[in-house]
């Protein structure tokens, strides 16, 4: 299939059976599709968005904060809103919370900065070792084993990843010295970081997967890798460093979730600016 084909497969799931009457580029970053996996990065999607709704087969139904489309033909009882005073019809009990922080900190500049996110991923400890993978910074062989793996940098964020004896993963993204704007470049930017995360790791188990074992006896490991829209962020900070901090104690939501706040907000900025 192309391109194309696989977003309207992926358009007919979302809203047949998973029942959600609309998707935007958020549900096409990455996504599996009849066992396979798929990552596209923003502009792609906006392309291939773009083209579907030229020919007919997709329409926009809102856009409030962010383009929300359905398949043509589907009927879409109520507008949908994605209001930033009333909290979205739509929005979790911690995603109001969190939009009433960012309006009780009044941020001349809104930014954020090491921001923390965790998931799970068996077997991916087990590769690591196996393999002996070039990705291995350092093992912790003393106190808690944790393996660092090697930054990731990309301009003026650098990623850093560690994989406990749990399976768990955290990735650190560090950029206090240049915080990332909460607008739609910087949206895009923390996204792009992850993806490269997601990417390498994913990269790692399929290099994995496709090595022949050893010998008969040798049991593969089984893995797999989140969405990044997935991970849990459970800390990050607002402005310089100076500004208040959040961790998992407060509330702590999906990356996803992360990014819809973050469209709300910024637009909310952008109609106080334009109305000043």
């Amino acid at each position: 299939m192309n391109a194309k084909d696989i977003f309207l497969e992926r358009m007919s799931n979302i809203i047949n059976v998973e029942k959600k009457s609309s998707f935007s580029f958020l549900d096409f970053l990455s996504f599996e599709l009849n066992g396979y996996k798929y990552t596209y990065k923003h502009p792609s999607i906006r392309n291939i968005f773009s083209t579907l709704h030229k020919e007919g087969k997709i329409k926009l139904v809102d856009r409030t904060s962010l383009a929300l489309y359905t398949l043509a033909g589907t009927i879409v009882e109520k507008r949908i809103t994605l209001s930033y005073t009333t909290g979205a019809i739509n929005l979790t009990y911690k995603q109001k919370l969190i939009l009433k922080v960012f309006k009780i900190l009044e941020l001349d500049n809104p930014a954020v900065h090491d921001i923390r996110l965790i998931f799970t991923c068996e077997g991916l400890r087990s590769i690591l070792l196996s393999t002996n993978s070039d990705l291995i910074k350092k093992i912790d062989e003393k106190d808690n084993k944790n393996i660092t793996l090697n930054d990731i940098t990309l301009h003026d964020i650098t990623l850093k990843i560690t994989v406990h004896n749990t399976d768990k993963v955290t990735v650190m993204i560090a950029c206090s010295d240049y915080p990332i704007p909460l607008n739609y470049i910087g949206i895009i930017h923390l996204s792009n970081a992850l993806t490269r995360v997601e990417d390498r790791l994913q990269q790692l188990v399929e290099d994995y997967n496709n090595k022949a074992p050893k010998n008969i006896h040798e049991k593969k490991v089984t893995c797999i890798v989140p969405s990044h829209m997935t991970w849990i962020v459970n800390m990050w900070h607002f402005g310089q460093d100076s500004l208040p901090g959040f961790g998992r104690d407060f509330f702590d939501i999906s990356w996803r979730e992360g990014i819809e706040i973050f469209h709300i907000y910024s637009k909310k900025r952008r109609i106080q600016t334009a109305t000043l």
